[in-house]
């Protein structure tokens, strides 16, 4: 009885980190332009968000389109 009781006590403090989740506040993560500048699908063109696509020549025609330049 004693071997089941240990073994259960065991199986029960090697399992608890796995039951263990992370919590994260929305005011811990990054927001707005900051959020932008850190994801590099991001496009950023004067300080507004103009885009995004996971496609590198995608985002360099939207650095270059000269209607968003000019906004």
């Amino acid at each position: 009885m004693k071997k089941i009781i240990i073994a259960l006590a065991l199986a029960a403090v090697t399992a608890a980190p796995a039951f263990a989740a992370t919590h994260h506040k929305k005011s811990d993560q990054a927001t707005g332009a900051y959020a932008a500048a850190t994801d590099p699908t991001t496009v950023v063109v004067n300080g507004k968000v103009v885009g995004a696509d996971p496609d590198a020549n995608v985002r360099l025609n939207l650095r270059r389109d000269p209607e968003l330049q000019a906004n």
